[in-house]
C-alpha cells in the first residue's frame, strides 16, 4: 500500500496500525492545497466466508455513517471520504496532530485535582453528545483520547465498528469475545450488553488511573462485591472520590445513568470551591465597609472588630516540649494546659481557652496526639480510614474540605469537619502526618459559633508544631 495513491488523491506515505479486518494509514490529500494529511482506514477481512464478508461490508458502512453524523463535533474526527475500490472498502478521516494521553500516563505522575476534573469534563461534554446520538463509544480507554497539539483538547477517536466486526468473526469460530479493552471494560459490557454509562464507567477508570498511578487492571476489587478497592490509595477531596466511585460502580443501575449527571456532580465541587474563595476574598471587604460606615456600626461594635483582631496580634506565646514524644508546639500563655502522655490512647497535650464569663465553659481546644502504627501505613491510607471513621462515628457530620498539606515541613493532610459532640455542634480541623511508623496528629476544636474567632491562633499554634 505505501505509495500508493487512493482514487488519485490520497497518498499513502505509512502504515499507523493494522488489525483483523482493518489497516489504518497516515495519507497526504493531494487535492487540497498544502496536501494536509489525512488517516485511511482499509477494511481488509482476514476471511472468505460469505456472510463474515457481507456482515463485515454492512457494519463498515454503518461506521461511515456514525461517523458523518457524529464528526460535526469539534473532538471529534470528521469523516472526509468512504468508497469503494479495488473490491477493498476505505474510510478517511481528519488526522489529529498530538499525542494519545496513553504517554502522558506512562510518566507515572500523579494528577491534581483540578486535572482530574479538566479532564473529565472535557471528556464528558463529548460523550453527552456522542450519547444524543445513540451512540454507545465501547471502547474509551488512553490510547483512543488524542491530546491535540493546536489547542490541548482531547480528541475522541476509533468507534468501535472495527471491533464490532472482529467480535463477529470470533462468534462464527465459537467464541464470545467483548466488544471493547478488557481493562476499561464493565460487566455489563463484557457480557455483550452495553450501555450509555459503560462508557462512563471506562472514563471513571482513567481518571482513577491518573490520580493513583495505578493500572486498572491491577487494582484490587472486594472478593464478595467486585468493586473496585482504590480510594485509600489517593490523598484528594472526599466529594471527588464520591464521584468517581459512583461513576465504577460494578451494578450499572448504582452508576450515574448519563454524562450529564456526571458533569451537574463536577459543577458542585467547582461550586462549592468558588464560594469558598469569595468568602476569603469578601470577608476583608465587608469589614473595611463595616468599620467605615458609622452609620451603620456604632462605636462599641467598632471596638469589638479591633479588640478581637488585636487579641490575635498582642497574644504572648509559652512554649511546650515533650521529649518522650518528640513534639515542641507554642501556645497562648492565657490558655490553660493539660499534660496526658497516655501510651494507650496517644493523647500527649490539650490546651484551651475559657470562656470569658463565669461560666468556666471551654470554647475552644487544640490537642496533640500521637499512635503507634500498628503496620506500614501510607498517608493516603491513613488518611482514607480516618475520614470514613469521621463521617461513621461523629453525629450529623459534614467533611467540610480536604487537602494536602505540610506539617513540621512532613507532608500532611488536613480536613475540616462539623458534627455534633456530647450535645455541641463543633467544628474541627484536624493535620496529620506519619513518620517513622507513627501518626502525628494536631486538632483545633471550637464550638461551631465560636470557631473563626480563635481560628488565627489556632493556626499560629499548628505552624509553629515541631515534630522530631
Amino acid at each position: 500500500m505505501l505509495g500508493t495513491t487512493l482514487r488519485g488523491r490520497y497518498e499513502i506515505i505509512r502504515q499507523l496500525g493494522k488489525g483483523w479486518f482493518a489497516e489504518t494509514y497516515l495519507a497526504k490529500d493531494k487535492d487540497l492545497p498544502g496536501n494536509p494529511y489525512c488517516v485511511v482506514k482499509r477494511l481488509k477481512p482476514q476471511s472468505t466466508d460469505p456472510f463474515l464478508l457481507q456482515t463485515a461490508r454492512r457494519l463498515f458502512e454503518q461506521e461511515a455513517q456514525v461517523l458523518y453524523q457524529l464528526g460535526n463535533h469539534e473532538q471529534i474526527p470528521r469523516l472526509l471520504a468512504h468508497f469503494q475500490e479495488n473490491q477493498d472498502f476505505y474510510l478517511v478521516q481528519d488526522f489529529i496532530e498530538g499525542h494519545v494521553l496513553s504517554e502522558e500516563l506512562q510518566t507515572g505522575r500523579k494528577w491534581s485535582e483540578e486535572e482530574v476534573i479538566d479532564f473529565l469534563e472535557d471528556i464528558l461534554k463529548v460523550l453527552k453528545y456522542v450519547h444524543q446520538q445513540n451512540v454507545i463509544h465501547r471502547d474509551i480507554k488512553p490510547a483512543n483520547l488524542i491530546r491535540r497539539t493546536t489547542d490541548n483538547k482531547l480528541v475522541v477517536i476509533d468507534f468501535g465498528a472495527v471491533k464490532q466486526i472482529s467480535a463477529l468473526a470470533a462468534n462464527l469460530e465459537g467464541k464470545t469475545i467483548a466488544i471493547g479493552t478488557p481493562s476499561y471494560m464493565p460487566s455489563e459490557q463484557n457480557n455483550g450488553q452495553p450501555k450509555f454509562n459503560s462508557d462512563i464507567y471506562a472514563l471513571g477508570l482513567i481518571a482513577i488511573q491518573t490520580v493513583t498511578g495505578i493500572l486498572p487492571k491491577q487494582l484490587p476489587r472486594h472478593p464478595d462485591t467486585n468493586e473496585i478497592i482504590w480510594r485509600s490509595l489517593v490523598n484528594i477531596k472526599p466529594h471527588l472520590i464520591e464521584i468517581l466511585d459512583k461513576m465504577v460502580r460494578y451494578d450499572f443501575r448504582e452508576r450515574y445513568q448519563s454524562a450529564s449527571e456526571v458533569l451537574q456532580a463536577l459543577a458542585g465541587i467547582k461550586n462549592t470551591q468558588k464560594w469558598r474563595l469569595s468568602k476569603k476574598v469578601a470577608i476583608p471587604v465587608v469589614l473595611l465597609v463595616a468599620i467605615l460606615s458609622t452609620t451603620v456600626l456604632a462605636v462599641p461594635q467598632i471596638r469589638q472588630i479591633f479588640n478581637l483582631e488585636n487579641q490575635y496580634l498582642s497574644a504572648e506565646f509559652s512554649t511546650y516540649e515533650n521529649p518522650n514524644y518528640g513534639v515542641k508546639i507554642k501556645y497562648p500563655r492565657s490558655w490553660q494546659i493539660q499534660q496526658i502522655g497516655d501510651p494507650f490512647t496517644g493523647d500527649v497535650v490539650k490546651f484551651w481557652s475559657l470562656s470569658t464569663s463565669n461560666t468556666q465553659k471551654m470554647t475552644a481546644e487544640v490537642n496533640i496526639n500521637v499512635e503507634n502504627l500498628k503496620e506500614p501505613t501510607s498517608l493516603a491510607e491513613y488518611t482514607n480510614l480516618s475520614v470514613n471513621e469521621i463521617t461513621q462515628f461523629l453525629t450529623n457530620a459534614r467533611i467540610l474540605d480536604s487537602y494536602s498539606t505540610k506539617l513540621s515541613n512532613l507532608p500532611a493532610h488536613e480536613v475540616i469537619y462539623s458534627g455534633k459532640e456530647e450535645g455541641y455542634n463543633i467544628k474541627r480541623m484536624a493535620v496529620w502526618t506519619l513518620k517513622e511508623n507513627k501518626v502525628y496528629i494536631i486538632t483545633y476544636t471550637a464550638e461551631e459559633s465560636q470557631y473563626e474567632n480563635f481560628l488565627k491562633i489556632a493556626h499560629i499554634m499548628i505552624n509553629s508544631l515541631e515534630i522530631y
